[in-house]
């Protein structure tokens, strides 16, 4: 009896399937490849991608207060500049407030300002920049003698101490520059001996 005819073609079971072999220095690029179509495994490719670009570049300004968190880390002198200075600055926004309609008021909250500069002098152990500016508003302050300051010198005022609260570390240089700025508005930031002798010097050649 032959053998009956059948449509089914011979599994070699006992030999597992060729897989293709790459050369060494062959770069396969996951993207390119189809998705292995299983419940069991999935893969998103999307991960290989740059969803977003990160910002490396963007400048970042740290307050007094993010770069010494912790108050108990402050130095004794610093603490008591933190503390003139944070009046002085309250002081200056009020004397804006009030220079229109009460120019006696605006005078005693500059008062203030100048009897406190000698307090803060004592914390330039802080740096040769911060004791700089404040020797420099010692004699901004002396050389008005007693006159009312304008609206934009009380500004600039506050812009100094306002800066020097954030930066008293700052270095000489950057002090010269805030020195420079109150001499721009109408103040003599230098002593009135140093005037005197500079300008008998000039006399005499």
């Amino acid at each position: 009896m032959g053998e009956a005819a059948t449509n089914l073609v011979p599994i070699d079971i006992g030999r597992e399937p060729r897989r293709p072999v790459l050369p060494r220095d062959t770069v396969v690029d996951l993207r390119d490849r189809k998705g292995i179509e299983s419940s069991a495994t999935s893969v998103d490719l999307r991960v290989f991608r740059e969803e977003a670009p990160i910002e490396h570049n963007r400048a970042v300004r740290l307050s007094q207060r993010d770069l010494y968190p912790a108050r108990q880390a402050f130095s004794p002198e610093h603490i008591v500049a933190l503390r003139l200075l944070g009046l002085a600055i309250g002081r200056c926004r009020r004397a804006i407030d009030v220079h229109p309609e009460d120019f006696m008021a605006a005078d005693v909250e500059i008062q203030k300002i100048q009897m406190s500069l000698p307090e803060l002098f004592c914390c330039r152990t802080l740096g040769d920049g911060f004791g700089t500016i404040v020797n420099a508003l010692i004699c901004a302050f002396h050389n008005t003698d007693g006159n009312l300051l304008a609206p934009n010198q009380i500004r600039i005022l506050e812009k100094v101490f306002t800066e020097l609260r954030d930066k008293p570390f700052l270095s000489v240089t950057e002090a010269d520059d805030m020195v420079e700025q109150l001499e721009s508005n109408a103040f003599n930031p230098y002593p009135k001996e140093l005037i005197e002798f500079l300008s008998s010097e000039q006399s005499i050649r």
